[in-house]
């Protein structure tokens, strides 16, 4: 079970201990960051590059395909799929026409294309070239934080694993692309870190941030607030910590009302859902752009794909019970919250990807995998990550 919040200054100096190697020489957090960016992530972007230099986008691709930032197709590399939402929205802003059935930039939340915006602003006018090292900044700092909190709940001989085993995990190919997952994953580590040593400011920082992040954001208050209210502690503490805890209600409150101010719909953001279609209501997609010949015929990396979206949220839901078990309730939570609900309305559409932030699924492995298996396990996650990586930069379908 978790421990409870370290409430004195000093009483566990993780901080030390993450920073130096263990006894059994796996790295010290510095060395994991470090290891983690130059081995896992670089190597996305180098495949993407050389799959694009070397194959193209032939046969035709799919019709999300046809947009552009430039001629070249490296400069173009990180204009793939769902980016292009971010993209529109950093540069042109949010589009919300209710009588339209279309896919809409309005359901995509705000704080990740902001600092797309900000940052292409500061490198001169690239908001996607922002928008990665936005990625792979943040997967650094998510790296950092995960590090220390898997030495917390685990002990620093697993802290390692962790980070082996969800850097290689064949959907962290989105925390090279630009794309929420390497942002997202930042905030809601850094929230279960500091709300679990009890530093209320940072969690309700962090919190906040996540819920202006994702649509799933929002969600983090249900985890927080079990830690809040099961951690014990002093009455008047446990308001302030219920109160930080309630932080990413807060950041989807902003989005809201930003939403309501621009286009008189709260959610806005919920009634565009629907155009990525709701099979349980009987409700089918929106119609994609002119579809090419090639593009409308069944490809075997759409059916691998497919199967891949049903894989991942089976093994995720069958990992809630031992994470309650071995880990606590509130880490059972963030893993159920994030599953059920796409299921529930989308069916397994990209739940390959949303399980790739799910840090309590490789606390499980990391405490399941024999220590002298885990490199082979890695191993074959990255080899499946490779290949998924290069089917993303050819325009293949891979969520």
């Amino acid at each position: 079970m978790c421990r409870q919040f370290d409430s004195a200054p000093g009483h566990l100096s993780h901080g030390d201990v993450a920073n130096r190697p263990t006894a059994d020489g796996a790295p010290s957090s510095r060395s994991a960051v470090l290891t983690a960016l130059i081995g896992t992530r670089l190597p996305v972007l180098l495949l993407g590059a050389l799959a694009v230099t070397l194959i193209g986008t032939l046969p035709a691709p799919t019709a999300e395909a046809l947009w552009r930032v430039s001629p070249h197709e490296l400069a173009n590399l990180q204009a793939r799929w769902d980016t292009d939402f971010y993209y529109s929205i950093a540069t042109t802003g949010y589009h919300w026409n209710p009588a339209t059935f279309l896919h809409q930039n309005v359901v995509f939340f705000p704080l990740y294309p902001l600092l797309m915006r900000w940052g292409g602003a500061a490198l001169g006018g690239h908001p996607l070239l922002a928008g990665t090292v936005i990625s792979l900044a943040a997967f650094a700092g998510a790296i950092a934080v995960l590090y220390r909190l898997a030495a917390y709940e685990l002990g620093a001989e697993k802290a390692w694993p962790v980070i082996l085993l969800l850097c290689t995990y064949p959907y962290a190919l989105f925390y090279s692309a630009v794309y929420t997952e390497s942002l997202f994953l930042f905030l809601t580590v850094s929230a279960f870190y500091a709300m679990r040593r009890g530093y209320l400011l940072p969690a309700a920082l962090a919190g906040c941030a996540a819920g202006l992040a994702r649509p799933n954001g929002f969600w983090l208050a249900l985890p927080l607030l079990w830690l809040a209210w099961t951690t014990p502690q002093e009455a008047k503490r446990r308001v302030a910590t219920c109160m930080a805890a309630l932080a990413p209600l807060a950041g989807a409150a902003l989005f809201a009302g930003y939403l309501e101010l621009r286009f008189g719909d709260p959610l806005a953001w919920v009634h565009g859902q629907a155009a990525w279609g709701m099979p349980l209501l009987g409700r089918r997609p929106a119609p994609d752009p002119a579809r090419t010949a090639a593009d409308l015929r069944l490809k075997y990396t759409e059916v691998i794909a497919y199967a891949g979206d049903v894989l991942a949220f089976v093994g995720a839901a069958a990992a809630i019970l031992p994470v309650a078990r071995r880990l606590g309730m509130a880490y059972a939570i963030w893993i159920a919250v994030n599953i059920f609900p796409p299921v529930a309305t989308h069916l397994f559409l990209s739940l390959g990807r949303f399980t790739a932030v799910l840090f309590p699924l490789f606390f499980l492995l990391a405490l399941m995998v024999p220590r002298a298996r885990v490199a082979r396990v890695a191993t074959a996650f990255a080899a499946c990550q490779a290949v998924f990586a290069v089917w993303f930069y050819l325009w293949r379908p891979v969520v």
